[in-house]
Parts: C-alpha cells; structure tokens; sequence
C-alpha cells in the first residue's frame, strides 16, 4: 500500500500560511465576483422571463458560459500563476527542510520568472507535460479494464476518470523539478520529470487520486457548514433563500479550491520527490514515451532547441567578447551532445521489465 503523505502535506501547507491567505484571499474575490455576476443575471433573467419566458432561459445559458470564461480568465492570468508559486515555495521545504528567507509570495515569483520568462511557456510546458501525464495515467488504469474479473471493467473506467481529474496535481509535481534542480532548461527538466513519473508512478498517482478524493468529501463538509446558517435565514427570510443558497455552493467551492487541493498538491509533491530521489530516466522508458506520446516528443524538440540557444551565444560570445557568454548547464549540454551523436535505434528498449506503452498518435491530440 503506497504511502498517504496527508498529515506531512498539512504540516507543510501550514509553513506556507502567506500563501494559504493569499490563495484564500484570491478565491474570496473570484466568489465575490461571481456572486454579483449571478445576482446581476438572475435579476436581469427573471425580468426577461416576464416578458417571454425563453428570454430567461437563453440569458441563463448565456449567463453560465460567461461565468466559465470569467473562471478560465482568472486561472489563466492570476491563479495558474499563484499555484506554481506556491509549487516553488512547498518544493524548498521539501528539498532543503527550510523555507525562503525573504517573502513566500515574493520568492515563489521570482523562482516562477526565473524559469519562465514568460507565461507563455509556462502554460505551453504545462500543457505538454499534462498531456504526457494523462496519456501514462490512461495507460495504467486502463489495464484494469482488460482484467477477466467480473465488474472490473466499469470499476475501471471509474478509477481513470478519477486518475485522469487528479493530474493536475501530478503536472505540478512534474513541473516542481525545475525548482528543485535549479534548472534553466524547463523543457528537458519537464521531459525528464515525467519520464521519472513512468517510472515511479503508483504512489504519485496514489496519492494525487486519494487526496482529490478528500478534497470534495471537504467541499461537501464546507457546504454543510455554509449552507445551514443559510438555510436558517431562508426560512426566515424566504426572499434571500435562492442568493444564499448561491452564495454557499460558491464559498464551499472557493474554500475547496483554497485548502484542499494546497494539501493535495503538497502530499503528491512529497511523493513525487520522495519516490524519484536518486532515480534517473530509464533510457528504455524515454524510447517508449518517444515511440508512443507525440507531446513527449514535442518536449524533447523543445527542449533540444532551448538547450542549443545557450550554445550558440555562446559561439557568438567567443567571436565577439563585446556579447556576454551564456552558462550551459549540464543537463542542456548533455542534449546537444546526444542530438549531435551519430544516430542510434532507440526502437528496443535496454531495460526488459518496463511495460510496453501503447501509441498514442491517434489520441494524443485530444489528451490535453
């Protein structure tokens, strides 16, 4: 049974309360937000609907695809932004056992900007890296479903869709290593994390599923909580009932996002860098996520072509002293010496006991 890192992941989101009130704070404002958003259309609908009744309904639709794009807007420019901070600051504890010494905020940024220079790439590794994840994790439990177990088959379509929804705390985990290696190069990092996560993969995606899985038991608790004290002034006041009721599934969904899944995220970091310490990337594993994932072999371009930019500044740097040279690190060099090496097979693996990964040209597109 794997390691369930979930009292370690409190302790450890508990060092990074700057960043807890931060989240909490951030997410106060996205349910502030929607709350007038909902109460703005639902009065506009309601007096639409007076004057025909299908006005209100397509005001409602229209209304819950405006608040989806409201939600993608803020994950896109703020949220992504702050989850891969605190990311960075969780992964100093877990590495070093101590935090930063200057602000937690300010130093999950600067970490965040110093890898990626824009958000741009940081969105483009994230979605690489998350593509590859889901692929390894339909591998996996999908074997479950060819098992000639009865009830086994839909049990395992279960236990993907729940994998699958959990990823995101495993691209995370993926994505940590450019903190903790110190790396510059985040698309060979990236390429390396999740060749790392094949390789290690039960108790990361142990942990990511039963935390997920914890963390909308607490949104059902968080509901309870807000929803009784609503449903006492609805009785009172039934005119309030509907806005409160609202007002309960959103705060219980704002808290669920702000606490529970900064602890999911910590227990799946802890297990990733507890399970992968000392390993590298089974050279068998990368010629079968090569062979069979078109976003792996996205990340290795990408990641060759950061890693020969280095290089040719600092060409041009000893042509012309007046240009500053740029450090090659070694796991940068170390692709373009392999890139520049005569070309090898790399169609059979050296390492015998890793499971054969099947293609996925056919379906890589539509993982993201």
């Amino acid at each position: 049974m794997p390691k369930i890192y979930l009292g370690e992941a409190i302790g450890l989101v508990m060092k990074t309360l700057p960043l807890v009130w931060v989240r909490l704070g951030s997410y106060l404002v996205l349910g502030l937000v929607l709350g007038a958003y909902a109460g703005v259309f639902a009065g506009i609908g309601w007096l639409l609907a007076k004057l025909w009744a299908p006005l209100g309904v397509i005001l409602f639709l229209a209304a819950v695809g405006g608040a989806f794009w409201i939600v993608d807007l803020a994950g896109r420019y703020w949220f992504h932004l702050l989850r891969a901070a605190h990311t960075a600051v969780l992964t100093e504890f877990i590495t070093t056992g101590k935090g930063p010494s200057e602000g937690q905020l300010a130093y999950g940024r600067q970490q965040v900007t110093s890898r990626f220079k824009d958000t741009s790439i940081l969105f483009g590794v994230a979605l690489l890296v998350g593509g590859v994840v889901k692929f390894i994790v339909r591998t996996f439990t999908r074997i479950a479903s060819i098992l000639p177990l009865p009830g086994v088959d839909s049990l395992g379509r279960l236990l993907e869709r729940v994998a699958v929804l959990s990823t995101t705390y495993v691209d995370e985990a993926v994505l940590s290593r450019a903190y903790a290696k110190r790396e510059q190069n985040v698309w060979a990092v990236a390429q390396e994390g999740v060749v790392l996560y094949a390789q290690a993969w039960k108790p990361i995606l142990a942990n990511a599923v039963v935390l997920a899985l914890l963390s909308y038991a607490e949104f059902v608790l968080f509901l309870v909580v807000l929803g009784l004290p609503a449903l006492a002034v609805g009785a009172a006041v039934p005119s309030l009932g509907p806005t409160l009721g609202v007002a309960a599934l959103i705060g219980a969904w704002m808290l669920k996002l702000a606490l529970s899944d900064a602890v999911a995220l910590a227990a799946t970091l802890l297990a990733y860098h507890r399970t992968t310490a000392g390993m590298v990337p089974d050279p068998s594993w990368v010629a079968k996520l090569e062979g069979a994932s078109a976003k792996f072999r996205e990340l290795g371009d990408k990641a060759l072509a950061a890693a020969r930019r280095p290089a040719a500044a600092d060409a041009a740097a000893a042509a012309d002293p007046s240009i500053p040279s740029v450090a090659v690190t070694p796991g940068a060099a170390a692709l373009v010496a392999e890139a520049e090496a005569p070309e090898r097979d790399i169609g059979a693996p050296t390492h015998a006991g890793a499971p054969t990964v099947p293609d996925d040209r056919a379906t890589d597109g539509a993982v993201g």
